[in-house]
């Protein structure tokens, strides 16, 4: 559009003519700077995962500082990616962590089975010497009313590894010596007992077969 200049301006204006412009100026466009920390945080998210995610949280934290900048897609690319990378690497380290303490516990079993193992051998061992003294017994005192206590009272210093005294049970054709085993609880499935031989037949059917003959002849 043109612009006048009155007649006694016009030599001054020629010496500084500046150009007027009137109607709308061209909007320049900010160039958009470009997101170093996401990309650099990109590409090391994919990068961490070849250690199993181990070195995920780096590229996490350039990560996550990206995301407070302009052009944020690859940021959070960056972002999930080791996120994904600190989840595999958690998963292994517990995994490596319960495969541990089942191996140490195994062994603890296997060691506590053992050592049981022995003291069952010992505990064996010491049901056969309380059995014969019952035996002994029951042949000098013979079965009476009390016999089952004074069995007892015989063998009660008899104590088994795990610190408990033994114990006699009598049964309608003989007795069993009886430990409380390793629960220390009597009647339980652990319990280790040795049956003593039967009682011997009494001799009275030979007696009667001794009078019959007697009186045949």
């Amino acid at each position: 559009m043109a612009f006048h200049t009155p007649f006694n301006q016009r030599a001054s204006a020629k010496q500084q003519a500046t150009p007027v412009y009137i109607g709308f100026q061209p909007v320049r466009r900010e160039k958009r700077k470009f997101n170093w920390w996401g990309f650099n945080g990109m590409w090391l998210a994919f990068g961490s995962l070849l250690t199993a995610g181990f070195a995920s949280p780096i590229p996490l934290l350039i990560s996550l500082n990206g995301l407070r900048r302009p052009g944020k897609a690859m940021a959070s690319i960056g972002t999930l990616v080791s996120l994904g990378g600190v989840v595999m690497a958690t998963s292994i380290v517990l995994l490596i962590s319960n495969a541990h303490h089942h191996r140490v516990h195994s062994k603890e079993v296997a060691q506590r089975n053992k050592i049981v193992k022995k003291q069952a051998k010992e505990t064996g061992v010491l049901l056969a010497v309380a059995a014969n003294k019952v035996k002994t017994f029951r042949k000098e005192a013979g079965d009476t009313a009390d016999f089952d206590i004074e069995a007892n009272m015989l063998i009660v210093e008899h104590t088994d590894p795990w610190g408990e005294s033994l114990r006699f049970d009598a049964t309608p054709d003989s007795g069993l010596v009886r430990s409380a085993g390793p629960d220390k609880t009597f009647n339980s499935e652990d319990d280790i007992t040795l049956a003593l031989s039967p009682k011997p037949k009494s001799d009275s059917r030979v007696a009667s077969h001794t009078s019959l003959e007697h009186a045949h002849d």
